[in-house]
């Protein structure tokens, strides 16, 4: 009984260890877009932007619920859903794919890096290359940001006509996201900084 107890216990310690240090990350942000022009600008937030990277493999994989993009208004936020995005029928946008190149950005911890993989919106799939920012925040702790630029047409999305009289073809987007270690203990810094993505 006693070797089984202690067996049970020795398994349980490395899985520990082994969840603490598969360099997984994950975290919550936000996801702002903007399309038009100021006069007429239509502008949605999210703050239930999900993401997860493995720091060893590279793979990667965000997602954000289309319903969760809130408006200045609610007639803006039943046509985004209803008349545009379908959200019913296609309820999560979706990136997924993994880091190619990893550079660094300055002095300050910033890493660039540049991302492959598929955009899936309105259910209508698109490969895109993507760059972003890695900045080391506190301990081993990490903030993710990136900037990049949504043509309505590749996912067949229908063009919201503005006051101005012309089509929002393009939707830029931001992304902010915290990202911290999976498990209990925090994976060695060192090991973090290395950023082995690919």
């Amino acid at each position: 009984m006693k070797k089984l107890l202690l067996l049970l216990t020795c398994l349980y310690w490395n899985c520990q260890d082994g969840a603490a240090q598969s360099g997984i990350y994950k975290g919550i942000g936000t996801v702002v877009f903007e399309a038009g022009v100021p006069l007429s600008l239509i502008k949605g937030t999210s703050e239930a932007a999900k993401g997860t990277i493995d720091l060893e493999s590279g793979k990667f994989r965000f997602d954000v619920p289309i319903t969760s993009f809130r408006f200045l208004n609610s007639l803006m936020h039943e046509r985004f859903n209803d008349k545009y995005m379908q959200s019913h029928r296609f309820q999560k946008a979706t990136f997924t794919g993994q880091i190619i190149e990893k550079k660094p950005s300055g002095t300050n911890g910033e890493t660039k890096v540049t991302a492959v993989g598929l955009l899936t919106i309105h259910g209508v799939s698109k490969k895109r290359t993507i760059t972003g920012l890695i900045t080391q925040d506190a301990g081993s702790n990490w903030q993710l940001a990136s900037d990049f630029a949504v043509e309505l047409e590749d996912h067949h999305i229908k063009v919201p006509q503005l006051s101005s009289g012309y089509g929002a073809n393009t939707m830029q987007v931001s992304l902010q996201m915290p990202l911290k270690p999976v498990g209990s203990a925090v994976p060695q810094i060192a090991d973090a900084k290395k950023l082995s993505l690919k």
